[in-house]
Protein backbone atom coordinates (compact mmCIF):
# COMPACT_ATOMS: atom_id res chain seq x y z
CA UNK A 1 0.00 0.00 0.00
CA UNK A 2 1.34 3.22 -0.96
CA UNK A 3 1.72 6.08 1.69
CA UNK A 4 1.55 9.36 2.36
CA UNK A 5 5.71 11.31 2.12
CA UNK A 6 6.22 8.61 -0.32
CA UNK A 7 8.30 10.06 -3.26
CA UNK A 8 7.18 9.20 -6.84
CA UNK A 9 8.84 8.70 -10.15
CA UNK A 10 11.56 11.10 -8.36
CA UNK A 11 9.09 14.00 -8.57
CA UNK A 12 5.52 12.89 -7.03
CA UNK A 13 5.30 13.36 -3.56
CA UNK A 14 2.57 11.92 -1.99
CA UNK A 15 0.78 14.33 0.67
CA UNK A 16 -3.24 13.40 1.14
CA UNK A 17 -5.42 10.31 0.41
CA UNK A 18 -8.43 11.49 -1.09
CA UNK A 19 -9.70 8.13 -1.45
CA UNK A 20 -8.90 4.46 -2.03
CA UNK A 21 -10.93 1.18 -2.54
CA UNK A 22 -9.91 -2.25 -3.72
CA UNK A 23 -6.79 -1.60 -5.77
CA UNK A 24 -7.34 2.16 -6.49
CA UNK A 25 -5.95 4.90 -4.76
CA UNK A 26 -6.52 9.01 -5.22
CA UNK A 27 -3.99 11.19 -3.91
CA UNK A 28 -3.03 15.35 -3.33
CA UNK A 29 0.40 15.21 -4.60
CA UNK A 30 3.24 17.87 -5.24
CA UNK A 31 5.16 17.81 -8.50
CA UNK A 32 8.49 18.49 -7.43
CA UNK A 33 10.14 19.24 -10.46
CA UNK A 34 8.02 21.88 -11.02
CA UNK A 35 9.17 25.41 -9.96
CA UNK A 36 7.57 26.43 -8.05
CA UNK A 37 6.00 22.84 -6.63
CA UNK A 38 2.81 22.55 -8.01
CA UNK A 39 -0.09 20.46 -6.54
CA UNK A 40 -1.41 17.85 -8.85
CA UNK A 41 -3.71 14.88 -8.42
CA UNK A 42 -1.90 11.11 -9.28
CA UNK A 43 -4.86 8.48 -9.91
CA UNK A 44 -3.47 4.76 -8.73
CA UNK A 45 -4.19 1.30 -10.09
CA UNK A 46 -2.65 -1.99 -8.80
CA UNK A 47 -2.12 -4.43 -11.05
CA UNK A 48 -2.80 -7.65 -9.21
CA UNK A 49 -4.38 -11.28 -10.77
CA UNK A 50 -7.67 -9.92 -8.65
CA UNK A 51 -8.15 -6.83 -11.18
CA UNK A 52 -10.76 -6.96 -13.80
CA UNK A 53 -9.41 -6.38 -17.13
CA UNK A 54 -11.82 -3.82 -17.71
CA UNK A 55 -10.46 -1.82 -14.86
CA UNK A 56 -7.14 -1.47 -16.39
CA UNK A 57 -8.93 -0.86 -20.16
CA UNK A 58 -10.81 2.17 -18.48
CA UNK A 59 -8.01 3.80 -16.48
CA UNK A 60 -5.97 3.43 -19.42
CA UNK A 61 -8.38 5.13 -21.57
CA UNK A 62 -9.09 7.74 -19.23
CA UNK A 63 -5.48 8.84 -19.43
CA UNK A 64 -5.74 8.70 -23.62
CA UNK A 65 -8.96 10.81 -23.31
CA UNK A 66 -7.12 13.46 -21.26
CA UNK A 67 -5.00 13.84 -23.40
CA UNK A 68 -6.59 14.77 -26.18
CA UNK A 69 -8.84 17.18 -24.08
CA UNK A 70 -8.16 21.54 -23.82
CA UNK A 71 -10.52 22.59 -21.80
CA UNK A 72 -10.55 25.67 -19.07
CA UNK A 73 -13.09 23.54 -17.19
CA UNK A 74 -11.36 20.24 -17.15
CA UNK A 75 -8.33 19.05 -15.49
CA UNK A 76 -5.14 19.28 -17.57
CA UNK A 77 -3.23 15.72 -18.18
CA UNK A 78 0.19 15.34 -16.74
CA UNK A 79 1.63 11.91 -16.98
CA UNK A 80 1.10 8.01 -17.49
CA UNK A 81 3.78 6.18 -15.55
CA UNK A 82 4.50 2.78 -13.72
CA UNK A 83 5.43 1.89 -10.33
CA UNK A 84 7.74 -1.56 -10.33
CA UNK A 85 6.91 -4.26 -7.73
CA UNK A 86 9.74 -2.84 -5.29
CA UNK A 87 8.59 0.40 -4.60
CA UNK A 88 4.73 -0.06 -4.75
CA UNK A 89 5.60 -2.61 -1.94
CA UNK A 90 4.95 -6.00 -4.00
CA UNK A 91 2.06 -4.91 -6.74
CA UNK A 92 2.80 -3.20 -9.99
CA UNK A 93 0.93 0.44 -9.66
CA UNK A 94 -0.17 2.73 -12.92
CA UNK A 95 -0.37 5.94 -12.11
CA UNK A 96 -2.13 8.81 -13.92
CA UNK A 97 -1.23 12.82 -12.89
CA UNK A 98 -3.76 15.38 -13.94
CA UNK A 99 -4.02 18.91 -12.80
CA UNK A 100 -5.47 19.73 -9.23
CA UNK A 101 -8.44 21.84 -8.97
CA UNK A 102 -8.69 23.71 -5.68
CA UNK A 103 -12.42 23.94 -4.25
CA UNK A 104 -15.24 21.90 -3.03
CA UNK A 105 -17.29 19.41 -4.74
CA UNK A 106 -20.83 19.74 -5.21
CA UNK A 107 -21.12 16.24 -3.17
CA UNK A 108 -19.48 17.58 -0.03
CA UNK A 109 -21.72 20.45 0.34
CA UNK A 110 -24.54 18.37 0.07
CA UNK A 111 -23.26 16.37 2.74
CA UNK A 112 -23.18 19.40 4.47
CA UNK A 113 -26.72 20.13 4.34
CA UNK A 114 -26.14 23.00 1.82
CA UNK A 115 -28.82 23.18 -0.68
CA UNK A 116 -28.87 25.15 -3.99
CA UNK A 117 -31.45 28.24 -5.29
CA UNK A 118 -32.71 27.84 -8.80
CA UNK A 119 -30.26 30.65 -9.93
CA UNK A 120 -27.15 28.51 -8.50
CA UNK A 121 -28.54 25.55 -10.45
CA UNK A 122 -29.71 27.99 -13.91
CA UNK A 123 -25.87 29.20 -13.33
CA UNK A 124 -24.67 25.00 -12.99
CA UNK A 125 -26.15 23.70 -15.88
CA UNK A 126 -25.06 26.03 -17.99
CA UNK A 127 -21.22 25.93 -17.15
CA UNK A 128 -21.41 22.15 -17.00
CA UNK A 129 -23.76 22.19 -20.52
CA UNK A 130 -20.61 24.19 -22.18
CA UNK A 131 -18.45 21.65 -21.24
CA UNK A 132 -20.80 18.91 -22.86
CA UNK A 133 -20.73 21.50 -25.74
CA UNK A 134 -17.00 21.06 -25.91
CA UNK A 135 -16.96 17.24 -25.11
CA UNK A 136 -19.65 16.66 -27.19
CA UNK A 137 -18.77 18.31 -30.67
CA UNK A 138 -14.88 16.53 -30.89
CA UNK A 139 -14.05 14.95 -33.83
CA UNK A 140 -14.23 11.95 -31.95
CA UNK A 141 -17.20 12.35 -29.56
CA UNK A 142 -16.27 12.15 -25.97
CA UNK A 143 -18.54 10.83 -23.25
CA UNK A 144 -18.05 11.60 -19.61
CA UNK A 145 -20.91 8.87 -18.88
CA UNK A 146 -20.51 9.58 -15.02
CA UNK A 147 -21.48 13.07 -13.99
CA UNK A 148 -22.77 13.60 -10.43
CA UNK A 149 -22.37 15.94 -8.06
CA UNK A 150 -19.14 14.60 -6.57
CA UNK A 151 -17.51 14.72 -10.37
CA UNK A 152 -18.63 18.56 -10.11
CA UNK A 153 -15.74 20.70 -8.36
CA UNK A 154 -16.89 24.44 -7.10
CA UNK A 155 -13.67 25.88 -7.69
CA UNK A 156 -12.39 28.60 -5.82
CA UNK A 157 -13.01 31.33 -8.78
CA UNK A 158 -16.81 30.27 -7.76
CA UNK A 159 -16.57 28.49 -11.44
CA UNK A 160 -17.76 24.50 -12.21
CA UNK A 161 -15.52 22.16 -12.97
CA UNK A 162 -15.87 18.33 -14.50
CA UNK A 163 -13.43 15.99 -12.99
CA UNK A 164 -13.12 12.42 -12.85
CA UNK A 165 -13.11 11.00 -16.47
CA UNK A 166 -12.87 7.10 -15.15
CA UNK A 167 -15.72 6.09 -17.37
CA UNK A 168 -14.99 7.98 -20.18
CA UNK A 169 -16.37 6.58 -23.18
CA UNK A 170 -13.35 5.65 -25.65
CA UNK A 171 -14.92 6.94 -29.04
CA UNK A 172 -12.27 4.51 -31.36
CA UNK A 173 -14.33 2.06 -29.89
CA UNK A 174 -15.34 -0.81 -32.52
CA UNK A 175 -19.31 -0.75 -32.63
CA UNK A 176 -20.64 -4.19 -31.59
CA UNK A 177 -18.03 -4.96 -29.53
CA UNK A 178 -18.07 -5.96 -25.60
CA UNK A 179 -18.57 -3.56 -23.63
CA UNK A 180 -17.85 -2.44 -19.71
CA UNK A 181 -21.15 -0.85 -17.60
CA UNK A 182 -20.36 2.05 -16.18
CA UNK A 183 -22.23 4.74 -14.73
CA UNK A 184 -24.22 5.23 -11.02
CA UNK A 185 -26.93 4.48 -10.11
CA UNK A 186 -29.72 6.88 -10.31
CA UNK A 187 -27.64 9.55 -12.56
CA UNK A 188 -26.91 6.79 -15.61
CA UNK A 189 -29.92 6.78 -18.00
CA UNK A 190 -31.36 3.14 -18.90
CA UNK A 191 -29.41 3.09 -22.24
CA UNK A 192 -26.15 3.67 -20.73
CA UNK A 193 -26.38 0.03 -18.60
CA UNK A 194 -27.00 -1.77 -21.89
CA UNK A 195 -23.85 -0.08 -23.63
CA UNK A 196 -26.03 2.63 -25.91
CA UNK A 197 -24.35 5.55 -24.43
CA UNK A 198 -25.58 9.11 -26.84
CA UNK A 199 -24.23 12.41 -25.91
CA UNK A 200 -27.87 12.71 -24.44
CA UNK A 201 -26.59 10.04 -21.65
CA UNK A 202 -25.07 12.90 -20.41
CA UNK A 203 -27.47 15.50 -20.38
CA UNK A 204 -29.65 12.45 -18.21
CA UNK A 205 -26.97 12.61 -16.14
CA UNK A 206 -26.81 16.38 -15.50
CA UNK A 207 -30.69 16.29 -14.97
CA UNK A 208 -30.66 14.14 -12.13
CA UNK A 209 -27.35 15.97 -10.72
CA UNK A 210 -29.68 19.20 -10.87
CA UNK A 211 -32.77 17.52 -8.80
CA UNK A 212 -30.10 16.42 -6.53
CA UNK A 213 -28.71 20.05 -5.78
CA UNK A 214 -32.85 21.19 -5.98
CA UNK A 215 -33.85 18.92 -3.84
CA UNK A 216 -31.05 17.49 -1.52
CA UNK A 217 -32.23 13.54 -1.91
CA UNK A 218 -29.95 11.35 -4.43
CA UNK A 219 -32.60 10.57 -7.54
CA UNK A 220 -32.07 7.14 -6.60
CA UNK A 221 -34.11 7.25 -3.31
CA UNK A 222 -36.75 9.81 -4.68
CA UNK A 223 -39.98 8.23 -6.29
CA UNK A 224 -40.79 7.13 -10.08
CA UNK A 225 -43.61 6.90 -11.87
CA UNK A 226 -43.17 5.07 -15.42
CA UNK A 227 -39.18 5.51 -15.06
CA UNK A 228 -39.40 9.08 -13.98
CA UNK A 229 -38.08 11.05 -11.38
CA UNK A 230 -40.95 12.70 -9.29
CA UNK A 231 -39.38 15.97 -7.84
CA UNK A 232 -41.78 18.32 -8.79
CA UNK A 233 -43.81 18.37 -5.12
CA UNK A 234 -40.17 19.12 -3.50
CA UNK A 235 -38.69 21.80 -4.90
CA UNK A 236 -40.35 25.35 -5.69
CA UNK A 237 -39.12 26.80 -8.93
CA UNK A 238 -40.19 28.21 -12.03
CA UNK A 239 -42.57 26.32 -14.30
CA UNK A 240 -40.54 25.96 -17.22
CA UNK A 241 -37.06 25.59 -15.34
CA UNK A 242 -38.93 22.75 -14.06
CA UNK A 243 -40.24 21.34 -17.41
CA UNK A 244 -37.01 22.06 -18.83
CA UNK A 245 -35.31 19.42 -15.93
CA UNK A 246 -37.84 16.97 -16.84
CA UNK A 247 -36.72 17.03 -20.61
CA UNK A 248 -33.28 16.26 -19.38
CA UNK A 249 -34.54 13.46 -17.46
CA UNK A 250 -36.95 11.51 -20.20
CA UNK A 251 -36.23 7.88 -19.95
CA UNK A 252 -36.98 8.09 -23.01
CA UNK A 253 -34.39 8.88 -25.59
CA UNK A 254 -36.88 10.39 -28.24
CA UNK A 255 -38.15 12.89 -25.91
CA UNK A 256 -34.23 13.98 -24.15
CA UNK A 257 -32.56 16.67 -25.79
CA UNK A 258 -30.50 15.28 -27.91
CA UNK A 259 -27.81 17.61 -27.60
CA UNK A 260 -26.26 20.10 -25.42
CA UNK A 261 -26.74 22.94 -27.76
CA UNK A 262 -30.25 22.56 -27.93
CA UNK A 263 -30.36 22.03 -24.16
CA UNK A 264 -28.78 25.13 -23.79
CA UNK A 265 -30.55 27.37 -26.24
CA UNK A 266 -34.05 25.98 -24.25
CA UNK A 267 -32.50 27.01 -21.00
CA UNK A 268 -31.80 30.06 -22.51
CA UNK A 269 -35.11 31.23 -24.29
CA UNK A 270 -37.36 28.78 -22.62
CA UNK A 271 -39.02 28.79 -25.95
CA UNK A 272 -41.67 25.96 -26.08
CA UNK A 273 -40.04 24.99 -29.75
CA UNK A 274 -37.03 23.98 -28.65
CA UNK A 275 -38.54 21.10 -26.78
CA UNK A 276 -38.71 17.72 -28.54
CA UNK A 277 -41.64 16.64 -29.73
CA UNK A 278 -42.43 13.08 -30.55
CA UNK A 279 -44.26 12.56 -34.16
CA UNK A 280 -45.24 8.67 -33.31
CA UNK A 281 -48.06 7.55 -35.90
CA UNK A 282 -51.47 6.69 -34.60
CA UNK A 283 -51.80 2.70 -34.48
CA UNK A 284 -53.54 1.30 -37.46
CA UNK A 285 -57.32 0.99 -36.44
CA UNK A 286 -57.99 3.12 -33.87
CA UNK A 287 -60.48 5.66 -34.44
CA UNK A 288 -59.78 8.30 -31.72
CA UNK A 289 -60.14 11.66 -32.95
CA UNK A 290 -58.12 14.84 -32.03
CA UNK A 291 -58.20 18.44 -32.73
CA UNK A 292 -54.88 20.68 -31.54
CA UNK A 293 -54.19 24.16 -31.39
CA UNK A 294 -51.94 25.78 -29.65
CA UNK A 295 -55.10 26.89 -26.74
CA UNK A 296 -57.16 23.44 -27.07
CA UNK A 297 -56.57 19.94 -27.03
CA UNK A 298 -59.93 17.88 -27.44
CA UNK A 299 -59.95 13.84 -27.95
CA UNK A 300 -62.96 12.06 -28.97
CA UNK A 301 -63.00 8.25 -28.51
CA UNK A 302 -65.00 6.29 -30.25
CA UNK A 303 -68.54 5.10 -28.92
CA UNK A 304 -68.36 2.27 -26.44
CA UNK A 305 -70.09 -1.08 -27.46
CA UNK A 306 -73.28 -1.49 -25.31
CA UNK A 307 -73.26 -3.86 -22.92
CA UNK A 308 -76.22 -5.69 -22.08
CA UNK A 309 -76.27 -4.35 -18.48
CA UNK A 310 -75.96 -0.64 -19.81
CA UNK A 311 -78.76 -1.81 -22.32
CA UNK A 312 -81.28 -2.78 -19.63
CA UNK A 313 -80.22 -0.09 -17.38
CA UNK A 314 -81.67 2.50 -20.24
CA UNK A 315 -84.70 0.46 -20.67
CA UNK A 316 -85.22 0.25 -17.17
CA UNK A 317 -85.10 4.29 -16.76
CA UNK A 318 -87.24 4.57 -20.14
CA UNK A 319 -89.82 2.85 -18.10
CA UNK A 320 -89.46 4.69 -14.99
CA UNK A 321 -89.51 7.87 -16.78
CA UNK A 322 -92.74 7.21 -18.74
CA UNK A 323 -94.61 6.01 -15.77
CA UNK A 324 -92.85 9.38 -13.40
CA UNK A 325 -94.58 11.58 -16.48
CA UNK A 326 -98.23 10.20 -16.37
CA UNK A 327 -97.97 10.36 -12.56
CA UNK A 328 -96.33 13.82 -12.46
CA UNK A 329 -98.82 15.31 -14.75
CA UNK A 330 -102.06 13.39 -14.52
CA UNK A 331 -103.33 16.03 -11.82
CA UNK A 332 -103.01 18.67 -14.44
CA UNK A 333 -104.81 16.32 -17.01
CA UNK A 334 -107.33 15.10 -14.77
CA UNK A 335 -107.83 19.35 -14.10
CA UNK A 336 -108.38 20.11 -17.24
CA UNK A 337 -110.51 17.29 -18.39
CA UNK A 338 -113.02 18.29 -15.53
CA UNK A 339 -112.82 22.12 -17.05
CA UNK A 340 -113.79 20.82 -20.66
CA UNK A 341 -116.28 18.29 -19.51
CA UNK A 342 -118.16 21.38 -17.13
CA UNK A 343 -118.03 23.48 -19.87
CA UNK A 344 -119.37 21.14 -22.34
CA UNK A 345 -122.67 20.24 -19.59
CA UNK A 346 -123.38 23.76 -18.18
CA UNK A 347 -125.59 26.18 -20.17
CA UNK A 348 -124.43 28.93 -17.96
CA UNK A 349 -120.83 28.49 -17.62
CA UNK A 350 -119.47 31.74 -17.56
CA UNK A 351 -118.94 31.96 -14.14
CA UNK A 352 -117.84 28.51 -13.88
CA UNK A 353 -115.38 28.82 -16.64
CA UNK A 354 -113.81 31.53 -14.39
CA UNK A 355 -113.57 29.71 -11.19
CA UNK A 356 -112.34 26.79 -13.00
CA UNK A 357 -109.45 28.82 -14.75
CA UNK A 358 -108.78 30.57 -10.98
CA UNK A 359 -108.89 26.96 -9.49
CA UNK A 360 -106.37 25.89 -12.08
CA UNK A 361 -104.39 28.69 -11.95
CA UNK A 362 -103.84 28.21 -8.07
CA UNK A 363 -103.31 24.47 -8.38
CA UNK A 364 -100.34 25.39 -11.14
CA UNK A 365 -98.96 27.79 -8.69
CA UNK A 366 -98.84 25.84 -6.06
CA UNK A 367 -97.57 22.26 -7.32
CA UNK A 368 -95.62 24.12 -10.48
CA UNK A 369 -92.02 23.97 -8.62
CA UNK A 370 -92.21 20.30 -7.25
CA UNK A 371 -93.74 19.09 -10.62
CA UNK A 372 -90.58 20.96 -12.46
CA UNK A 373 -87.87 19.85 -10.06
CA UNK A 374 -89.14 16.56 -10.19
CA UNK A 375 -89.36 16.13 -13.88
CA UNK A 376 -85.64 17.30 -14.08
CA UNK A 377 -85.23 14.72 -12.31
CA UNK A 378 -86.31 12.53 -14.43
CA UNK A 379 -85.10 13.66 -17.33
CA UNK A 380 -81.38 14.00 -16.29
CA UNK A 381 -81.92 10.49 -14.82
CA UNK A 382 -82.38 9.44 -18.21
CA UNK A 383 -79.93 11.38 -20.12
CA UNK A 384 -77.77 9.82 -17.75
CA UNK A 385 -78.97 6.39 -18.84
CA UNK A 386 -78.97 7.30 -22.39
CA UNK A 387 -75.44 8.51 -22.24
CA UNK A 388 -74.08 5.49 -20.51
CA UNK A 389 -75.69 3.38 -23.34
CA UNK A 390 -74.95 5.61 -26.07
CA UNK A 391 -72.85 8.27 -25.68
CA UNK A 392 -68.83 8.31 -26.01
CA UNK A 393 -66.15 9.60 -24.03
CA UNK A 394 -63.67 13.19 -24.71
CA UNK A 395 -61.17 14.90 -23.07
CA UNK A 396 -61.27 18.74 -23.56
CA UNK A 397 -57.64 20.66 -22.43
CA UNK A 398 -57.27 24.26 -22.27
CA UNK A 399 -54.52 26.44 -21.50
CA UNK A 400 -55.16 26.00 -17.62
CA UNK A 401 -57.88 23.51 -17.23
CA UNK A 402 -59.21 20.29 -18.40
CA UNK A 403 -62.47 17.95 -18.07
CA UNK A 404 -64.02 14.46 -19.54
CA UNK A 405 -67.32 14.37 -20.68
CA UNK A 406 -69.35 12.08 -21.96
CA UNK A 407 -71.78 13.36 -25.37
CA UNK A 408 -74.23 12.27 -27.81
CA UNK A 409 -75.06 14.56 -30.39
CA UNK A 410 -76.35 17.88 -28.81
CA UNK A 411 -76.34 15.82 -25.08
CA UNK A 412 -72.65 16.43 -22.94
CA UNK A 413 -72.42 15.46 -19.04
CA UNK A 414 -68.90 16.17 -17.25
CA UNK A 415 -68.02 12.99 -15.85
CA UNK A 416 -65.83 14.61 -12.91
CA UNK A 417 -65.56 18.32 -11.65
CA UNK A 418 -62.83 20.53 -14.12
CA UNK A 419 -59.32 19.83 -12.78
CA UNK A 420 -56.23 22.54 -13.41
CA UNK A 421 -53.77 21.81 -15.72
CA UNK A 422 -51.04 22.73 -13.12
CA UNK A 423 -52.41 20.15 -10.87
CA UNK A 424 -51.16 17.35 -13.18
CA UNK A 425 -49.02 15.04 -11.58
CA UNK A 426 -48.69 11.98 -14.57
CA UNK A 427 -50.37 10.75 -17.10
CA UNK A 428 -50.23 7.18 -17.83
CA UNK A 429 -51.59 4.07 -19.34
CA UNK A 430 -52.29 1.03 -16.49
CA UNK A 431 -53.78 -2.15 -18.46
CA UNK A 432 -57.38 -3.02 -17.44
CA UNK A 433 -58.23 0.58 -16.17
CA UNK A 434 -56.93 2.85 -19.56
CA UNK A 435 -55.36 5.62 -19.66
CA UNK A 436 -55.16 7.67 -16.48
CA UNK A 437 -54.84 11.52 -15.38
CA UNK A 438 -53.12 11.70 -11.68
CA UNK A 439 -53.53 15.11 -10.20
CA UNK A 440 -52.79 16.18 -7.04
CA UNK A 441 -55.95 15.62 -5.02
CA UNK A 442 -57.74 13.76 -8.01
CA UNK A 443 -57.74 10.65 -10.45
CA UNK A 444 -58.89 10.27 -13.77
CA UNK A 445 -60.31 7.06 -16.10
CA UNK A 446 -60.39 9.15 -19.51
CA UNK A 447 -61.33 5.44 -21.29
CA UNK A 448 -61.62 1.80 -20.51
CA UNK A 449 -61.77 -0.26 -23.78
CA UNK A 450 -58.08 1.15 -25.47
CA UNK A 451 -55.22 -1.04 -26.99
CA UNK A 452 -51.83 -0.61 -25.59
CA UNK A 453 -50.48 0.75 -28.30
CA UNK A 454 -53.71 3.04 -28.65
CA UNK A 455 -52.76 3.85 -24.83
CA UNK A 456 -48.90 4.45 -25.34
CA UNK A 457 -49.56 6.61 -28.49
CA UNK A 458 -52.32 8.92 -26.57
CA UNK A 459 -50.58 9.47 -23.53
CA UNK A 460 -47.54 11.13 -25.79
CA UNK A 461 -49.73 13.06 -27.73
CA UNK A 462 -51.26 14.24 -24.54
CA UNK A 463 -48.06 15.09 -22.87
CA UNK A 464 -45.94 16.64 -26.31
CA UNK A 465 -49.03 19.18 -26.47
CA UNK A 466 -48.87 20.18 -22.51
CA UNK A 467 -45.15 20.47 -22.77
CA UNK A 468 -45.81 22.56 -26.08
CA UNK A 469 -48.12 25.17 -24.45
CA UNK A 470 -47.12 25.36 -20.81
CA UNK A 471 -44.42 27.74 -21.32
CA UNK A 472 -47.81 29.79 -22.41
CA UNK A 473 -48.98 29.88 -19.41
Amino acid sequence: MLQAKQLLQGRYYLQQSLGQNAGRQTWLAEDRSAIPPQPIIVKLLAFSPQMQWDEFKLFEREGQVLKTLNHAKIPKYRDYFSVDQHAGEGLCWFGLVQDYIPGISLQQWLDEGKRFTEAQVRSIATQVLDILIYLHGLNSCVLHRDIKPSNLIWGEDEQVYLVDFGAVHDPTAVEGATFTVVGTAGYAPLEQFYGKAVPASDLYALGATLIHLLTGIAPADLPQSNLRIQFRDRVSLTPSFIRWIEFLTEPDLDRRFSSANLALEALHTGHSYTYPIRTSPQPVGSHIRLKKSMKRLVVKFPRRRISLINFVKFGWQLLLTAGSLIFLLSPSLIAVALVLLILQNSSDFSDIIWWALLGFIVFWVWSFKKISDELKRVFLDLKEALLACLGNHSLDFSLYKFGVYRNLFILAEKCYPMGRVSDIKTIEVIPLEGVIIQTKKKRYVLHQELTESEGVWLVDQIQDWLYSIKNQA
